[in-house]
């Protein structure tokens, strides 16, 4: 009969053990959405103003050294 209530015990434990994590990983998602979201609302924009900066002053230094003569 204990060795029933303790089998019972461990599957109700492994239950709500269970739920408690498909709880922190479905929260974990959300906040990983919500980041993406923000990213891209916010943070891409100037990361490509700042490849877009890059690139330009690289095109510029590639002609003036491709013009450049001995």
């Amino acid at each position: 009969m204990f060795k029933i209530a303790a089998i019972e015990l461990k599957q109700n434990f492994r239950s709500a053990f269970d739920a408690h994590w498909r709880g922190l990983a479905g929260l974990a998602f959300m906040v990983l959405a919500m980041m993406s979201i923000q990213y891209d609302e916010h943070l891409a924009p100037e990361l490509n103003r700042l490849n877009d900066g890059i690139t330009h002053v690289a095109t510029n230094f590639s002609n003036k050294l491709a013009s450049f003569t001995l």
